[in-house]
């Protein structure tokens, strides 16, 4: 990954259950790739997390 990664994180209710959508990009000029979908805070706290230890690894 490139310094210039960038994370998208979509949130919204959906009858009254969370969503959550991650999508990401390592080129900032690229197209972002999904990075996954979560139904939960506690979720989209994971996927966050695993992005996060990918780019701390990737420098």
């Amino acid at each position: 990954m490139s310094p210039g990664a960038v994370l998208l994180l979509s949130a919204w209710v959906d009858e009254g259950a969370l969503r959550v959508r991650l999508t990401a990009t390592d080129d900032l000029e690229g197209p972002p790739r999904p990075v996954g979908v979560a139904g939960d805070v506690e979720g989209a706290c994971e996927l966050v997390r695993r992005w996060l230890e990918t780019v701390a690894a990737s420098g």
